[in-house]
């Protein structure tokens, strides 16, 4: 005679049958701590002061208005096109100047008055103050403290050079830059050391799809 549906389950069977019960509340648990860290939550008084006293000491490491030559390792991609070569910058002043040679020294792209331009690429438009600021991992001016983010501070920068920022207080490092221009948003990414300035950098403006990764090699005040 046969057992109805009143017949017992193995062990095995019931085993199985709560595993999804357990992956689902791992999965509710993991969004959870998700949506915990990406939530803006309002900066106290203290983390302010704490921000804004981190931030000036990172502003006085970059050094930022010193002249310089800098030379990265790079790869420049926009759409279907990607090159890899030298990326070497000459600061001087208010003058930034860039070139990108691939091997033998043949020219990819070049950086003047505020343009990155080269074969089969759609031009870039960064101001030249800006874009010394996003290399040394920095921004213009001081910002506001516009809250945390999980472990990070969010830092916001008004007026014409209106920018977002996510800064790691303990680290004294900015680890990522958007800024806002009328051609569209750039952003920067940044990880590695800092000897004072990032050694690497993503950059990627949104309306062209381009991106730039920058590992840097060479950081030389000019005799």
């Amino acid at each position: 005679m046969s057992r109805g549906s009143g017949a017992r389950r193995s062990p095995a069977s019931k085993r199985e049958a709560g595993v999804p019960s357990v992956a689902g509340f791992l999965f509710l648990l993991l969004l959870a701590v998700g949506c915990a860290s990406s939530r803006v939550t309002p900066a106290t008084p203290e983390e302010t002061a704490r921000t804004s006293t981190a931030w000036s000491e990172a502003i006085a490491r970059a050094d930022l208005g010193r002249d310089a030559n800098v030379l990265y390792d790079a790869t420049m991609s926009q759409g279907v096109v990607s090159r890899h070569g030298t990326l070497a910058v000459k600061l001087r002043g208010q003058n930034v100047e860039g070139s990108l040679s691939g091997p033998l020294g043949v020219p990819i792209a070049t950086y003047a008055d505020g343009v990155l331009r080269g074969e089969k690429i759609e031009p870039i438009r960064i101001a030249p103050h800006q874009l010394r600021a996003v290399l040394s991992g920095v921004w213009t001016a001081q910002p506001e403290v516009a809250g945390r983010r999980g472990t990070e501070m969010l830092l916001r920068w008004p007026g014409p050079d209106a920018a977002e920022g996510r800064f790691d207080v303990a680290a004294g490092e900015l680890v990522r830059l958007t800024v806002r221009r009328p051609e569209g948003e750039l952003e920067a990414v940044y990880s590695g050391a800092r000897n004072p300035w990032p050694e690497n950098i993503t950059i990627e403006e949104k309306r062209t799809g381009s991106r730039l990764n920058l590992k840097l090699l060479s950081r030389e005040t000019p005799s």
